[in-house]
């Protein structure tokens, strides 16, 4: 039988190999090390985020006619369009299913996925009331602005248009979903 030399296992051998194993034990200690990251609050951008993603679904839902016409108008062959309307279809129904997961969300779940979900909703809901506004209203409101704001607002319009060389009233997409 082979001799084998038996050394009495230290605390500090124990702590060598600890951080050998995992470094991050090592450092912040058992309660902190196997602690869940928590993604940090922010309903402002969740509200953005929200009112963005309702306002495309909504333009979407509402055009399908000015979609199908410019569609008509480009150069994509006639026998894909119908995989463009498949594509929207399953936006809307996935948009629909995400807003019924936030609403889940809120009402179940406490911090940080409740207040980002709650942000979602608000955003999404400000756009919907958004969209019931009716045009005439919006078309009051700029005429209530005076000579100076109106001159202030088209300086900005062609500066940017200027600086950024794009011209995007030539877009057939966006052109169709203004009519």
């Amino acid at each position: 039988m082979r001799a084998y030399a038996v050394r009495k296992v230290t605390h500090a051998d124990f702590e060598a190999r600890v951080r050998r194993i995992d470094p991050q034990f090592s450092r912040l200690g058992a309660r902190d090390a196997g602690a869940i990251a928590r993604p940090s609050k922010r309903p402002i951008i969740s509200g953005i985020f929200g009112f963005l993603w309702a306002g495309m679904v909504i333009a979407v839902a509402r055009n399908q006619a000015a979609i199908e016409t410019s569609l008509l108008k480009g150069s994509l062959p006639q026998e894909y369009h119908v995989y463009i309307f498949g594509t929207l279809a399953a936006l809307l129904a996935v948009s629909g299913v995400m807003v019924i997961m936030h609403l889940l969300r809120v009402v179940s779940r406490r911090g940080t996925a409740r207040s980002n979900s709650a942000g979602i909703l608000v955003g999404i809901a400000a756009a919907a009331m958004m969209s019931m506004v009716p045009a005439q209203t919006y078309e009051a409101g700029l005429g209530l602005l005076n000579e100076n704001s109106r001159g202030l607002i088209e300086t900005a319009s062609n500066s940017v248009r200027g600086s950024g060389g794009l011209d995007i009233r030539g877009a057939t997409f966006v052109s169709a979903l203004g009519n």
